[in-house]
């Protein structure tokens, strides 16, 4: 199992030339969402990790509208001739250099969804030998991954440590990017009104507004069930740390990955850690009850469904199955799957007529009771 980490500076490079990394990850402000690089940069910084042995990966995640599409193309064929790897996320970017740059090859960033190996394999038949590796979702619980392993050609790569995501939008919402100077990132703090929840990183760029989560993803803990597990490469981004020295202990632990040196790092790492969906993901439990089961029409027993009502007057209803009659005990369910039971005290029609029954397909009213409000349910009640 490797490391790939992102570089912007020559010591960066020479750190992890010395540390036995064999890649690392080259992001041009013009093509990454989280990019620093200018082009001269870039190109500097290519020169000298391929003098290291190092290969050089260029970043091109771009959220693209028509026009930032032409543009990044435009500097890639000026300024990343040299460049043989390239880490992408759109479709467009994908097929555009597997047309014009056909000896290149793709490393597609698939961290916001593909959460199914249908969709991976549709990648591979899409993209065929261009295609060199996964970046999976952090969302992949272990036991998906070990599944998915053996039915990948490609590489996978997942994050090991570092912020996560968890919304772009290609607007300015902190500010406006027209009043602020050129390559200028803004930075901000964010807070829930809707939760406790607070401390999301918002970042602010030439490609529009960022969220992060309060916490940095850390799967040091995990390394030898990410071994297991089939992983072929960990990505490690110490990008926002303010103290970048903090690179030579994380490229020792990737030496040594011992708990001890795992602990030293999260010691001075400057947010906290958390394991995320790696150890189990069940952020489907919920899946269950929004499919409101209790809703679906039984065969047979359902009598009614409440239209609307007025407070202590009626309750419309329309009739349904056997319909319902004049004094008989019913089963009431609203529509958070509450229940009661309830007696049809009296019964009229449409034109407010009292009857003693009234058959399916007809409108009609019951007396008033709380706790049923529209779509509620009336069940033939089980007397047995």
């Amino acid at each position: 199992m490797r490391s790939i980490i992102y570089a912007e500076s020559v010591a960066e490079l020479q750190a992890a030339s010395t540390a036995g990394l064999r890649e690392v990850i080259l992001a041009p402000q013009s093509l990454s969402r989280r990019g620093t690089l200018t082009w001269p940069a870039t190109q500097a910084l290519e020169i000298e990790a391929r003098r290291l042995n190092l290969l050089p990966v260029l970043e091109w995640d771009a959220l693209m509208t028509e026009s930032r599409f032409i543009a990044c193309v435009r500097d890639i064929e000026k300024h990343a001739a040299h460049f043989q790897v390239f880490r992408v996320r759109d479709a467009g970017a994908a097929q555009w250099l597997k047309t014009h740059r056909p000896s290149a090859k793709l490393q597609l960033l698939l961290e916001a969804g593909h959460h199914n190996l249908p969709a991976l394999q549709s990648w591979q038949a899409r993209l065929g030998e261009a295609l060199q590796r996964f970046c999976l979702s952090p969302e992949l619980p272990a036991q998906t991954l070990r599944r998915w392993r053996p039915l990948l050609t490609q590489e996978i790569e997942v994050l090991g440590l570092g912020p996560l995501l968890l919304f772009h939008s290609g607007r300015p919402l902190l500010s406006s990017l027209e009043s602020a100077p050129e390559g200028e990132e803004l930075t901000a703090e964010g807070a829930s009104e809707e939760s406790p929840h607070k401390g999301f990183i918002l970042q602010e760029n030439s490609h529009g507004t960022l969220m992060f989560h309060p916490k940095d993803l850390s799967l040091l803990e995990r390394w030898a069930d990410l071994q297991e597990a089939g992983i072929d490469i960990v990505r490690l981004d110490h990008r926002q740390q303010a103290d970048k020295s903090i690179l030579s202990e994380l490229l020792h632990f990737t030496s040594y990955p011992t708990e001890t040196n795992a602990a030293a790092l999260k010691a001075r790492w400057e947010r906290e850690w958390m394991r995320g969906y790696f150890d189990v993901n069940k952020s489907d439990v919920l899946f269950d009850k929004l499919k409101n089961n209790h809703l679906r029409q039984r065969d047979g027993e359902t009598l009614g469904e409440i239209l609307e009502g007025k407070r202590d007057g009626w309750l419309a209803v329309l009739a349904k199955g056997a319909g319902l009659k004049r004094g008989q005990r019913i089963q009431v369910m609203d529509p958070k799957g509450h229940s009661s039971e309830q007696t049809v005290f009296w019964l009229k029609d449409a034109g407010f007529g009292v009857v003693d029954e009234l058959p399916a397909g007809q409108v009609g009213f019951i007396p008033w009771f709380a706790g049923a409000p529209a779509k509620t349910t009336l069940i033939q009640l089980d007397i047995s």
